[in-house]
């Protein structure tokens, strides 16, 4: 990278700027002359070249260039958590390795990382459902709906890998609780001028910040269907030899690139249609029908927040939570109803750290002591979480006729039209409750791990990659293994299925990774500098 220092330090001169120094030039020169036979020897070695010289353009710009791009997808393909690694570190910018080799330790977890912990954990749970319920329908049903019922992953709580809507609730319920923390925060300081602050530049970015990282899954999907990623499931669904569990909806194959992408568009145009609350499954990616209800909630969100900023803290609580009621009772809003509970809870939250000025005399009595107030706090948030989890694992498949959640499903109110989102949705504010009232020293700590933390960060991209994969390089790869394993034995079928899920298990996590370093967090960027740009300064005028 000699040419880039060279621009660097003469960029400082006072006095000349040229693109190449002297030396660097003599040296180019002296190089094109002694491999160039044609070169006169008598050529005066005063005479300089100019800057942009083809030679030195050849021989110094292009390979630096080359091997700066050769570098930059090395370190770019490489997951985050790989780097720096010592095998790969002579390959990666000089300038990338100096940095990380100096990398400061973990930063100081912010309040509600531990939400973050849980979004993330939710999501990769998300992931293993929508692998797993493709091969084993018979963990759909719960322990001993059925005689045959009885195996142990089947169990209350265990088998919380394959209850999706359960996490699809916990899901919105940390949205409402994350989008109102600050602001209602601003709200109980008396700060107006900052909230109002807050919910417009909230306001302003979430489209962006929600639909642009699935209009590019979108337009990748489209992507994979021209590379030819889904032409043998489609074929493979037509000779009859279908998937044992639920087989998602292949996407459609149009020919030509164009006008797959053209379609791929359409379709996510409809999808993001904000005036449109019926849930709309789009075609390319099934699960994305929860990113419109994640921005219609928001908004409806930020929009009550503003309502209700003037209002006493018991009255704002106390409408959020009739409303929350309301939602999920009689109005068959149980999305809303979740945003609304997470807005509760957050206020909740900021309310017993108002009380509890004194927390930090208290953590220096704890570490004499025993059993403390804040150690009972845990102790008495642990049944609460144990209830959410059980209600959590309601089955997906006829509850009514399942032991141990037969009276609960009983108790469904008639005017619920999804049965099987009430309780998920019950469970989900139970569990981020107790969560969100323990201490952080016990019930919290799972979910603030240095693994868990990451799947947090990589959670938004994990949701939105890993439905494509599965249905094409999962279904592809387990039946080609089912071919050497045979799928007539329970060895040989489950061999299949664990081998194609771990090579899904890696490429969901390399696709998530670059996913969300090229595009989520390229979003978050963008939604920021549109902000900044479309927005006036104190100095100009409205």
């Amino acid at each position: 990278m000699d040419w880039l220092r060279s621009l660097s330090s003469s960029a400082n001169s006072p006095t000349s700027r040229p693109l190449l120094t002297t030396h660097q030039l003599s040296r180019s020169s002296t190089a094109s002359t002694s491999t160039s036979p044609a070169t006169s020897p008598a050529t005066s070695p005063t005479t300089s070249k100019p800057a942009f010289s083809a030679s030195s353009f050849a021989t110094v710009i292009l390979p630096s260039l080359a091997r700066h791009s050769f570098r930059t997808c090395i370190h770019f393909i490489i997951p985050s958590f790989l780097q720096p690694s010592p095998p790969i570190a002579p390959l990666l910018p000089s300038n990338h390795v100096q940095v990380t080799s100096q990398r400061p330790g973990p930063r100081a977890l912010s309040p509600t990382a531990y939400l973050d912990g849980l979004r993330g954990t939710a999501a990769f749970l998300v992931f293993i459902y929508h692998f797993v319920y493709a091969y084993f329908p018979s963990l759909e049903y719960g322990f001993l709906h059925a005689p045959t019922d009885t195996n142990l992953l089947q169990l209350p709580i265990i088998r919380l890998f394959m209850c999706g809507a359960a996490m699809v609730s916990i899901f919105f319920v940390i949205s409402g609780y994350v989008l109102s923390y600050k602001a209602l925060s601003q709200i109980r300081r008396g700060d107006h001028a900052a909230l109002l602050s807050t919910l417009c530049s909230s306001t302003f970015r979430r489209a962006i910040r929600l639909f642009l990282p699935t209009l590019t899954s979108v337009l990748l999907v489209a992507v994979m269907i021209q590379c030819g990623a889904f032409t043998w499931q489609v074929k493979h669904a037509r000779m009859g030899k279908e998937i044992p569990g639920w087989r998602e909806q292949d996407p459609p194959i149009i020919a030509g690139a164009w006008r797959q992408l053209h379609d791929a568009f359409w379709a996510w145009a409809r999808m993001s249609n904000p005036f449109i609350w019926k849930e709309y499954f789009i075609t390319y990616d099934l699960h994305l029908w929860t990113i419109p209800v994640e921005f219609r909630c928001s908004i409806l969100i930020f929009v009550c927040l503003l309502a209700l900023a003037k209002a006493k803290s018991w009255v704002r609580m106390g409408v959020l939570s009739v409303s929350a009621v309301a939602c999920l009772v009689y109005l068959d809003r149980w999305d809303v109803s979740l945003f609304f509970s997470g807005a509760v809870l957050a206020e909740l939250t900021l309310v017993r750290a108002e009380k509890n000025k004194h927390a930090s005399e208290e953590v220096e009595d704890e570490k004499a002591g025993s059993i403390t107030k804040t150690d009972r706090r845990d102790l008495y948030m642990f049944p609460i979480l144990m209830l959410g989890l059980y209600i959590a694992s309601q089955p997906s498949h006829e509850p009514g006729t399942t032991p141990g959640y037969r009276t609960m499903t009983a108790y469904t109110p008639a005017s619920v039209s999804e049965k099987g989102r009430f309780w998920p949705s019950v469970a989900a504010v139970l569990i981020v409750y107790a969560l969100s009232s323990s201490t952080g020293r016990y019930l919290q700590r799972p979910f603030t791990t240095a693994f868990a933390q990451y799947l947090g960060k990589i959670s938004y991209a994990l949701y939105l990659v890993h439905g494509p994969i599965c249905r094409s390089l999962g279904f592809y790869s387990v039946v080609k293994l089912w071919g050497y394993t045979g799928r007539e034995t329970v060895g040989g079928y489950v061999a299949g299925v664990l081998g194609g899920g771990a090579l899904v298990l890696v490429t969901v996590f390399w696709v998530s990774d670059m996913f969300w370093r090229a595009v989520d967090v390229g979003c978050v960027r963008l939604a920021r500098w549109v902000e900044e740009i479309c927005s006036v300064s104190k100095t100009e005028a409205r």
